[in-house]
């Protein structure tokens, strides 16, 4: 009998948690000199928008190129700073998917982005190849020290954490939730996403576009997607340039030689469980050709991909890999 009292309670309680509602919140605004949306359920219709700012702010005090104040700032200009854990965790997942992508990313590039001036809008009246040379020779992973979680930098040599801060931002903000026990979220930084559980309201994952790359924001996607437990990073050339002579100068930058990326890969988006590592092997794809990418994701099958391009015949072309069908609804 008390047996059967017993499992009498689990299922009247299992059945009372199954009809919980869940409260839909939404935050959205402007961060790191972006937009994001975040869109969470939870049951007591609790509001995070303090705690999601403290995030932003610390994120801002740690790696922001433009408070003046932040500790990358300092570190740059070669101060010695307190150990800063978010510093440190991108420094590390930076050198990994810079050996991941055989040196296709760096976060060692600042002096060469700044020379052409996507941080302070100053183009360069001509470009003078071997102070570019000089630069990139400074401007070399190696240069970076770590020794008991402090970090050193060779004397001419600055970090810029800007392709990977922004998908790192969404994994603190899902580190939170989870400390929170919030189970359905999806974090939108700048166009990095990271998404948990699912659109309680709808009854459905997460679906997320990805845009067919041209001019216009309000372009028809290539592709939409269904994603659950997963962050989505899309890196592209065809927003964020200028023109020199009829040149397109991508913001982009090619650490093997220091100038825009040419590559015909016109947009990459990765899926990958941590949105900071989607976010920085994106930015790499976008300075490899297609096949590079394609022997690159064959020895590592965890990750997936939608690679826009122009082909042989300079038509644009989509590469998927093969799970990306599986949860694309179209």
């Amino acid at each position: 009998m008390k047996l059967h009292i017993f499992l009498l309670i689990s299922i009247i309680i299992t059945s009372c948690a199954h009809r919980e509602s869940l409260y839909q919140k939404s935050y959205s605004g402007q961060t790191q000199g972006t937009f994001f949306n975040i869109i969470y359920f939870c049951p007591e219709n609790k509001d995070f928008s303090n705690a999601i700012d403290s995030i932003f702010k610390a994120i801002d005090f740690s790696v922001s190129l433009y408070n003046q104040k932040s500790n990358l700032i300092s570190l740059n200009q070669k101060k010695r700073i307190s150990y800063d854990p978010i510093i440190d965790t991108l420094t590390k997942q930076s050198i990994r998917v810079n050996k991941m992508t055989n040196d296709n990313f760096s976060c060692a590039l600042y002096p060469v982005i700044n020379y052409f001036g996507f941080y302070t809008k100053k183009r360069p009246i001509f470009i003078d190849t071997f102070n570019i040379f000089s630069l990139l020779y400074n401007s070399k992973m190696s240069n970076i020290k770590i020794d008991k979680d402090y970090i050193y930098l060779d004397s001419s040599t600055s970090l810029d954490f800007n392709a990977i801060a922004q998908g790192y931002t969404c994994d603190l903000v899902a580190e939170y939730f989870s400390q929170e026990e919030i189970k359905n979220y999806m974090i939108e930084v700048g166009g990095e996403v990271r998404t948990s559980g699912k659109n309680y309201t709808k009854k459905k994952k997460w679906r997320i576009g990805v845009e067919n790359p041209d001019e216009t924001p309000t372009s028809n996607f290539n592709t939409v997607i269904e994603l659950s437990d997963m962050s989505l990073a899309t890196s592209g050339s065809y927003r964020n340039y200028y023109l020199d002579n009829n040149i397109s100068m991508s913001h982009i930058i090619d650490p093997s030689t220091g100038f825009p990326s040419e590559t015909k890969v016109i947009s990459s988006t990765v899926l990958h469980k941590k949105c900071s590592l989607a976010d920085a092997i994106a930015t790499s794809f976008m300075c490899m050709d297609i096949k590079e990418i394609k022997d690159f994701l064959k020895t590592h099958p965890h990750i997936q991909a939608i690679i826009i391009y122009k082909d042989e015949l300079d038509k644009i072309s989509t590469f998927r890999t093969s799970e990306i069908d599986k949860i694309s609804t179209n």
